[in-house]
């Protein structure tokens, strides 16, 4: 099938498409569900004493990623009034679009929240895949969470 771009205007396109992902994008954390490791299986328990005997035997170590990610606030902003502290949440969603690295790392466990300029943000949407020539890139919409 005959193709309306060149192969030289494709490669064109591709690293104006690379540079402005690359100019644009902010680092973006991405927190997953903690990893838990035991450090002595043959521990015994000590059932009925409450859960404190256990707790020396339990690592919950963090697991992070940060990726670079274009970051649009979406047009869905709004406000919530907090009665209890006599306070306003801004309460917003945003569009972010990452490369494949990143949704690799999203979409392989539990994802629990993204991290953008300090802010804590919930994933409200699966992956979108929004291919661009021969690159991909994969678009998320998340809402502020606190």
């Amino acid at each position: 099938m005959a193709s309306l771009l060149s192969a030289a205007q494709k490669a064109s396109f591709e690293k104006a498409m690379a540079n402005l992902f690359d100019t644009f994008s902010q680092d973006v954390i991405i927190y997953k569900e903690a990893r838990i490791e035991i450090t002595n299986i043959n521990q015994p328990r000590m059932y009925g004493y409450n859960e404190r005997s256990d707790i020396d035997n339990i690592n919950y170590i963090p697991v992070t990623g940060v990726f670079p990610a274009l970051v649009t606030f979406t047009k869905k902003q709004s406000q919530q009034r907090l009665e209890e502290a006599d306070n306003i949440i801004d309460k917003g969603e945003v569009e972010m679009k990452v490369k494949s690295d990143a949704n690799d790392f999203i979409q392989n466990g539990k994802t629990l929240y993204a991290s953008l300029d300090g802010l804590m943000f919930k994933f409200i949407s699966s992956q979108a895949p929004r291919p661009y020539i021969s690159s991909e890139f994969f678009t998320y919409y998340l809402e502020r969470e606190r």
